[in-house]
């Protein structure tokens, strides 16, 4: 059931994101934590609202993999380029009210 699910945590898929950076997760179980994780949902809510360019590259990028037309690990260069970390970890602050 997808009401089931849990909301996506912009800061826990930034430290997923992070271990694939840091060497610690492959970058196929990164992908995977982050899909499980909401990250579409996500971006597509950002494109939607007001997240601006950073958000329609990073959607992009992520589509690229959705699609299957971009390999796994140009995906995850591509989300590292267009700092999805640093978008994730602000996406993080407005919802908890921070600037």
């Amino acid at each position: 059931m997808m009401g089931d699910r849990p909301e996506a945590d912009p800061k826990k898929l930034a430290g997923q994101f992070e271990e694939w950076i840091s060497g610690e997760t492959l970058v196929g179980r990164m992908l995977a934590n982050l899909k499980t994780g909401r990250l579409p949902e996500l971006l597509d809510a950002a494109v939607a609202g007001s997240g601006g360019k950073p958000a329609e590259t990073l959607a992009e990028t992520w589509n690229g993999w959705e699609r299957g037309t971009t390999l796994p690990l140009a995906v995850a260069e591509g989300l590292r380029d267009g700092d999805l970390s640093q978008f994730l970890l602000d996406l993080g602050d407005v919802a908890q009210g921070g600037e």
